[in-house]
């Protein structure tokens, strides 16, 4: 076989290969974020972060949250922003320590996610100080979806939990 067939050929089978790689599903990604509360107990905490129905009023972005069925696991809830409205169900719910939703991407969420879970929980510094702690897993449809904006993602997060966590340390500060 001539040197340029060769060449051909290697580029060809290169080119598959990374065209297979770049449209396999990626691995799931984690983003976490932390906050130490203002002195306050866990309890007085749980109830700021486990109204779940006002969630917006707390997050960056939402435009309302609305409960259509259950209460704690099992409990769906209607989230929307200026780019549609999904469907998110609880998946876990520990009373006073911590709780998951998993987003349905397909009853119209917005974003590019394959899978999405959130867990929100607090734990108890000692009697007078809580950490808020918050986990989002996620995962794109595709690699190449995942190397383009992992990063970007990533800062959104950061940025929303900032907010996230500022506004619900403000309305700890207002419940004592």
């Amino acid at each position: 076989m001539k040197k340029s067939k060769k060449i051909i050929l290697g580029a060809g089978v290169l080119i598959v290969a990374l065209v297979i790689v770049a449209f396999t599903p990626p691995s799931i990604e984690t983003h976490r974020d932390s906050r130490l509360m203002i002195p306050a107990s866990k309890e007085v905490v749980w109830e700021v972060i486990a109204d779940v129905g006002n969630y917006h009023r707390y997050a960056t972005g939402l435009d309302n949250v609305t409960i259509v069925s259950g209460s704690e696991e099992g409990m769906v809830r209607s989230c929307s922003d200026e780019q549609g409205a999904w469907l998110e169900t609880c998946t876990a719910w520990d009373e006073g320590n911590s709780y998951s939703f998993n987003v349905d991407p397909g009853t119209g969420f917005p974003y590019p996610f394959k899978m999405m879970k959130g867990t929100w929980s607090v734990h108890s510094i000692d009697e007078n100080f809580s950490e808020i702690r918050i986990e989002f897993n996620y995962q794109f449809p595709y690699r190449w979806m995942s190397w383009m904006f992992s990063d970007a993602t990533h800062d959104a997060f950061d940025e929303g939990d900032k907010t996230l966590l500022d506004n619900w340390e403000n309305a700890v500060r207002l419940s004592e």
